[in-house]
């Protein structure tokens, strides 16, 4: 494996991919050609990124999650990509397992040998494996998500803001003009009976300025809405059909950013965008107005466009070192505060209090001093070039007035140019800062198509196999899982059949094996059969939607008291009524989840079950918190009723409850056997 070593620091995953491609394909990729591809912050590149870049060129990676105790233990062979955690950075290195060390092909270190003792302080518990190898080039065009565009601009809503930006301007074109008519026809003329039209016309435009600007300003926050309610919508539908395993590839932080991202890309199609394309459109009429008037102004002209410049690249270096670490404190704040807030409800310990505190504390200091330094010196740029703008603007007045003597140039048309310079200025500044702010639109952009295009399930029927109705029969064959700390299952063969109640002591695998079953966890899906279906020749939409599995802990969805009572028999629905009233529960009472007791958060979520059929349940433990006689009573006279309409597995601790059940199955007694 031949390395490449980095020149500069975080580009570990250009070097990375440039070792994979010379070595899979035997290519020789430039440097400049990964990085013209990547958006490289001083954070380097997420997982997200390594894999698409790789795919563009046919190696197909794939991302898991692993203790270095799992890692040891695993038969990997050949070559895989690690993510190391070294100096306070993420670090992609290409590895090889030997015996009893794995060997590391590091683009800053080199190649070198370590043990798993030292490889576990610096290991983040993330490999991706080289899945496939695609060298037809069909395989580029098929995973380069990066091509996939985001299509909710708007032609119609972008061409109505320009023209209000342009009408904008127009307004202002006509103001001039009442200005060069208040002295070329009252002044110099000395005729005052004008002057009064002149004045309200002056007026009447201003108020129609007035009006524009009030109905753009609008008409940009209703953009910004609709943008950020189709950006959500796009967002929430795609996180519908994601992979399970998606969430843990998620670079650090990149969901908690989520509302950044959309918000920034919001603006910039409601606003920044039109702003953009009406201020060169704008800058350009100007610019041929002024040089109509006089060819001295365009060397006044030159100078302000290489002052905006030079003033552009410093804000725009100052953004990238600055923006990013107060995003960084701001997300920290955020979940500090999280974390106390989950602290204050459920538990207490005054030292922990204080440490968390003290935490927020200096989070929120740092913070400050980062945003003071960032902003002191983003004004100090600031206000040198309004100090340049101003200068320059004095400028044209001093050769104006040379001009006007020289009789070169009328007094109204200096005035003229002088107004025309502040608005070439002024559409200058927003090109400047929507230059700023399109760095950190490709940013969000880039960071949204990995949470809509990575992972997806299929969406064509062609793509899948549909699962038919009524759930018979699940078989687990040769299913063997480690949990990263120990063997849970190890060659474990079951069959499981409706009504069937599970038990064993805690730590046995009751939850794992459920979340196994529902494919929350990818690794048993060629294990798994439902009806005889293999789980992943599943249609994986249609296996989410038949699995439904609820632990002690799952949120209580607001009940649709009509449904339920639709549902049941009225002796049944007449014992239901009867057990709510008990717990606190009354007829259709409108229920706020978030004030429900454990009990009543259980009870309420049992009684959702009741309105469901043709599902598999996975119960865990789902009445814990339930009173005892309460219990008893629901799973004697309203659990018949779950089980004649889907296929239930279910374990609770208590276990005289199996007696209600069909089947009842041992884990602990069938790990043994396996």
């Amino acid at each position: 494996m031949k390395i490449y070593y980095q020149e500069s620091e975080h580009e570990c995953g250009v070097s990375v991919t440039r070792s994979l491609i010379n070595h899979f394909l035997g290519r020789e990729v430039s440097r400049s050609e990964i990085f013209d591809q990547l958006n490289i912050t001083e954070r380097g590149i997420s997982i997200f990124e390594l894999e698409t870049i790789n795919r563009k060129y046919g190696i197909h990676l794939e991302a898991y999650k692993l203790s270095i105790k799992e890692l040891q233990a695993n038969p990997l062979q050949g070559f895989f990509v690690m993510l190391l955690y070294r100096n306070n950075a993420e670090h992609f290195v290409i590895a090889k397992k030997t015996q009893s060390t794995c060997v590391l092909y590091d683009s800053e270190l080199g190649r070198f040998r370590v043990d798993y003792q030292q490889l576990a302080s610096i290991f983040s518990g993330k490999i991706l494996l080289i899945e496939k190898i695609d060298s037809s080039g069909k395989s580029r065009i098929l995973v380069n998500y990066s091509q996939k565009e985001i299509s909710i601009l708007k032609p119609s809503r972008l061409l109505r803001n320009i023209s209000l930006e342009l009408t904008v301007f127009f307004l202002l074109i006509i103001s001039f003009v009442t200005n060069k008519l208040v002295f070329e026809d009252v002044i110099q003329s000395q005729y005052l009976q004008n002057i009064a039209p002149i004045i309200f016309i002056a007026i009447l435009v201003i108020f129609i300025w007035a009006l524009v600007e009030y109905l753009k300003s609008i008409y940009y926050f209703k953009d910004k809405q609709w943008y950020c309610k189709e950006l959500y919508s796009i967002l929430l539908n795609r996180l519908e059909r994601k992979k399970n395993y998606f969430w843990s590839k998620l670079s650090k932080n990149q969901y908690l950013m989520i509302q950044e991202y959309i918000e920034t890309m919001s603006l910039f199609y409601s606003e920044l965008l039109s702003t953009m394309i009406s201020s060169v459109m704008i800058a350009s009429l100007i610019i041929f107005y002024l040089i109509y008037l006089q060819s001295w102004f365009l060397t006044l002209i030159i100078v302000l466009i290489f002052t905006k410049t030079v003033n552009f690249y410093i804000l725009h270096k100052l953004d990238n070192s600055g923006v990013g670490k107060l995003l960084k404190h701001k997300v920290n704040i955020q979940k500090l505060i999280f974390k106390l807030n989950q602290f204050l409800k459920y538990e207490w310990d005054f030292s922990k209090f204080s440490f968390l505190n003290s935490s927020l504390s200096t989070e929120i200091t740092e913070w400050q001093l980062t945003d003071k330094n960032f902003q002191l010196k983003k004004t100090l740029f600031l206000k040198l070039n309004f100090f340049m703008t101003q200068l320059i603007n004095c400028s044209i007045y001093f050769i104006g007035a040379y001009l006007c003597f020289s009789r070169s140039i009328s007094i109204s048309h200096l005035i003229l140019a002088g107004i025309a310079y502040m608005q070439l200025s002024s559409a200058l500044d927003k090109l400047i800062l929507n230059g700023l702010n399109w760095a950190k639109y490709k940013n969000s952009v880039n960071h949204f198509k990995h949470l809509l295009f990575n992972d997806n399930l299929p969406i064509t029927m062609s793509e899948a196999y549909i699962f038919p109705l009524e759930p018979r029969l699940i078989e687990i064959k040769g299913l063997s899982y480690h949990n990263g700390e120990k063997t849970i299952f190890h060659n474990l063969n079951l069959s499981i059949y409706p009504s069937s109640f599970i038990s064993g002591p805690s730590g046995i695998g009751k939850s794992t094996l459920y979340k196994l079953i529902s494919a929350k966890l990818p690794d048993a899906v060629n294990s798994i059969f439902i009806n005889g279906t293999r789980l992943s020749s599943l249609w994986m939409s249609s296996l989410n939607k038949l699995v439904i599995y609820q632990n002690s802990k799952s949120e209580a969805l607001e009940l649709d008291w009509l449904k339920l009572k639709q549902s049941l028999s009225e002796e049944r629905l007449k014992t239901v009524l009867t057990l709510a009233k008990q717990i606190g529960i009354y007829d259709y009472q409108k229920l706020k989840t978030k004030e429900l007791s454990d009990g009543q958060r259980q009870f309420v979520n049992f009684l959702y079950l009741c309105t469901l059929s043709r599902k598999i349940l996975l119960l865990d433990e789902t009445t814990s918190h339930i009173n005892s006689a309460i219990r008893e009573i629901v799973f004697k006279k309203l659990f018949p009723l779950i089980f004649e309409k889907n296929f239930v597995i279910c374990s609770e601790h208590d276990l005289n409850l199996s007696q209600f059940f069909i089947n009842h199955i041992d884990l602990r007694q069938i790990s043994l056997i396996s």
